[in-house]
């Protein structure tokens, strides 16, 4: 298991156009967190497929989300991003 978070701060420039006066953290850039989190590895990841994502509950600006990634073979990882244990989105990819 690998554990990154990440924090997207209500300055970030897709917010405003992202559901005037009641921002939410676009899917768009939720999904460039989790492969951005995968190149800071000591080993890096590089994803080559999204295979499947489900987004389940809204992330918010200002909002701390954990990223849990698991391997399911060398080349496919699940992850899970959470806000106080809560999942928000669940995915699949593969890497190389």
């Amino acid at each position: 298991m690998i554990l990154f978070d990440f924090i997207i701060n209500n300055e970030h420039p897709s917010l405003p156009g992202h559901f005037p006066n009641n921002p939410i953290v676009p899917g768009a850039i939720i999904i460039e967190k989790v492969i951005q989190k995968l190149s800071e590895l000591e080993t890096p990841k590089e994803v080559t497929t999204l295979l499947a994502i489900k987004f389940i509950k809204p992330i918010l600006p200002n909002q701390k989300v954990a990223i849990l990634y698991k391997n399911i073979s060398p080349t496919l990882l699940s992850f899970e991003c959470s806000i106080d244990g809560k999942v928000s989105v669940l995915g699949r990819l593969s890497t190389r």
